[in-house]
């Protein structure tokens, strides 16, 4: 598994549309609305909202497009002949865009430090990461879901974004939703993302004093990524005909030597 995953991360770092969205678009969006907006105080909104969207589009988005150009090439009928398991598989790959997703995020976190004046605690550093770490997982298997419902390129466009384009509306990454009608703000409590960005801003405020406050949203976004691991693996499609499942295989292999 080492293997596949340092080879999936040279792949990553080599493709210019990877560079381009998820290292200089973030960072620009950064720099463009904090010398835009010119307030501190908007300031740790901005590097919460900046870091979760990241992942949001990054990991759910090109996740998706990734799986999807990978299956139609037929690398994954290559693999579903080896021994190398589905979860094994999907743990690699979202191992690789974590480690991506923390490059990006460390690069960002830098530049709000330096250009914006953000002021962040070892506490709250080390918490941000965490946080990082666990929201890309679950988004990176949003990905894959997405992936795993889809035939073709523009099917996987379509449903990417009917998935990630609602969670950002419904959260509140750049906006309150204070004033927002309440079936907008039950939905905004019922989806992953909702808690990523609440755990983030606490996080980005945390001083070194109470932790308590972080708990609840960081372990309900860490019950979401369980849930959304499970389902990646249940649905990945080793090929654009049906989804994978080993014991379906090994029937098949029963049945053929029978």
């Amino acid at each position: 598994m080492f293997t596949i995953l340092t080879t999936m991360l040279r792949g990553i770092f080599r493709d210019i549309h990877t560079m381009v969205w998820n290292v200089a678009f973030p960072l620009a969006m950064l720099v463009g609305l904090g010398l835009y907006f010119d307030n501190p105080a908007y300031s740790d909104r901005l590097l919460s909202g900046v870091l979760t969207t990241n992942v949001l589009f990054g990991a759910t988005m090109v996740t998706a497009f990734y799986v999807m150009s990978h299956r139609n090439r037929g690398v994954y009928k290559l693999l579903r002949a080896t021994p190398f398991s589905t979860l094994s598989f999907i743990t690699a790959m979202t191992g690789a865009r974590t480690v991506l997703a923390l490059f990006v995020s460390v690069c960002v976190i830098i530049v709000s430090v330096l250009l914006l004046g953000v002021s962040l605690s070892l506490t709250g550093l080390a918490l941000m990461l965490l946080v990082l770490l666990i929201g890309t997982v679950c988004f990176t298997a949003i990905g894959f879901i997405a992936a795993n419902l889809s035939r073709d390129e523009s099917n996987v466009n379509m449903i990417s974004n009917l998935m990630s384009f609602p969670l950002l509306f419904t959260s509140e990454a750049f906006y309150s939703l204070e004033q927002a009608p309440q079936w907008v703000r039950v939905v905004g409590k019922l989806q992953p993302f909702h808690y990523l960005v609440e755990a983030m801003g606490i996080a980005i405020k945390t001083d070194g004093g109470s932790l308590s406050a972080i708990g609840l949203p960081l372990g309900i976004l860490t019950g979401f990524t369980v849930v959304c691991l499970v389902l990646a693996a249940l649905t990945f499609r080793w090929d654009s005909e049906r989804p994978a499942s080993r014991v379906g295989k090994h029937r098949e292999q029963h049945f053929s030597s029978v």
